[in-house]
């Protein structure tokens, strides 16, 4: 795919074609002896006539093969190449999942919903399509922002420049030369890299506080309901009366004396919350009791419908902060519970889904005014070259999910060692 692997490809080529052409030589040379001298004259000049023609054969493959351009941005020309280390970003933080999504969920992650980060991809589509789109977006935006810096007068500092420096050390860390030559990657060209993306960075902070500012919080948040999002924090003891398996999928049932033994331990438990302390320490070090500790939370919208049915969760909701209910067996969902209200008024979703609102406008924003920016640049993509790029299959035969977890496992021993 990239130009390293042609490379060398088209060097093996050349190589064929070049020691085939040469004249055939005995294998068997003796050294040192006077009357080889002029023999093996021979053999080393015809030795570094191969190996010039090899060296001269590779060179004009080289200088013949331009790597397939993507995008081209106020003239500059971003080539297949250039994308590899972006693509190599994205397909290495989601191919260690790929595993677990394909033997439990029958899918690969590249296959599943788009898990992504921009908010300009289409949601519905598969996370290969959007991390595609993704990539090509920011690559375009990094290239504008950072001609944009540069026009304003914006300079690396000297830290900057050795985060930048800090970056691409850590990007090659654990990559062999092959590897890093497959990927067309090296500390210094990351360094590069990352000096435009930091200096991008920085130019796209300082315009955000501007775009930010456009934003009126009030009406960003006008959607959000407080009384669908009043939310009720609770803590409970609890045991079910079936449970599957996540690594198998394999579904248990207790049996009739293991519910009767777990209910009546509730009830001991239930007895034992009105006069303790602390409701979260009622087992005490009992592990095996077949009865678990949990807290959790529900919204007057959603519910709890997992755990309690709508007419026990009512009764729930009307318990007072502290209030501790009696033993409640759900025989829709299978739960038995002793439930502890801890707080019947929390505000903590409606903050979070404001908080959510208003980043949301301010994206918006931001996209708006990048759009805007983008139209006074001269941007062209080729979709001939990029249409054949399918996230998933770029670099993760070159760096497999068992390279990433080794590397993983190097990089947690390097930082407990110190």
């Amino acid at each position: 795919m990239n130009a390293s692997k042609k490379i060398m490809n088209q060097g093996k080529k050349e190589e064929t074609i070049s020691t085939s052409s040469a004249p055939k030589t005995n294998s068997k040379v003796k050294l040192g002896g006077a009357s080889d001298g002029p023999g093996m004259k021979t053999y080393v000049l015809g030795g570094f006539c191969v190996a010039l023609i090899l060296i001269l054969c590779i060179g004009v493959g080289i200088q013949q093969f331009k790597p397939s351009t993507v995008l081209k941005i106020d003239g500059e020309k971003i080539t297949m190449d250039d994308m590899m280390y972006p693509i190599y970003e994205r397909e290495s933080k989601y191919l260690p999942s790929n595993e677990i999504y394909e033997s439990y969920l029958g899918t690969s992650i590249w296959d599943a919903g788009y898990m992504g980060t921009d908010s300009t991809v289409d949601s519905n589509v598969t996370n290969a399509e959007g991390l595609k789109q993704e990539i090509i977006n920011a690559e375009t935006e990094y290239a504008v922002l950072y001609n944009e810096a540069v026009k304003a007068k914006y300079k690396l500092t000297k830290d900057e420049e050795k985060d930048a420096r800090s970056q691409a050390k850590k990007a090659v860390k654990g990559l062999s030369f092959v590897q890093k030559l497959q990927l067309n990657i090296s500390e210094k060209k990351l360094s590069k890299r990352f000096e435009k993306r930091i200096l991008a960075d920085r130019y796209k902070a300082d315009q955000k506080k501007t775009t930010d500012a456009t934003v009126n919080e009030k009406d960003a948040i006008k959607n959000v309901s407080k009384k669908d999002l009043r939310q009720y924090d609770v803590q409970y003891y609890s045991f079910a009366k079936k449970s599957t398996d996540s690594s198998t999928g394999t579904e248990t049932k207790l049996t009739d004396k293991q519910i009767k033994e777990y209910t009546k331990k509730l009830n001991e438990l239930a007895v034992k919350a009105k006069t303790a302390k602390d409701f979260t320490k009622l087992l005490g070090s009992e592990k095996e009791s077949g009865v678990t500790y949990n807290s959790g939370n529900f919204t007057e919208k959603e519910g709890w419908s997992t755990y309690l049915s709508d007419a026990n969760l009512k009764k729930i909701k009307k318990m007072k902060n502290g209030e501790i209910s009696g033993v409640i067996t759900d025989s829709s969902t299978g739960y038995t519970m002793l439930i502890k209200m801890v707080n019947n008024n929390s505000n903590k979703s409606y903050d979070s889904a404001c908080d959510e609102a208003i980043t949301s406008a301010k994206q918006t924003a931001y996209n708006a005014w990048l759009a805007k920016l983008e139209k006074k640049h001269q941007i062209k993509k080729y979709d001939s070259v990029w249409n054949d790029v399918k996230i998933g299959t770029v670099t993760t035969s070159i760096v497999t999910a068992d390279d990433l977890s080794k590397m993983a496992e190097a990089d947690s021993s390097s930082s407990e060692s110190k």
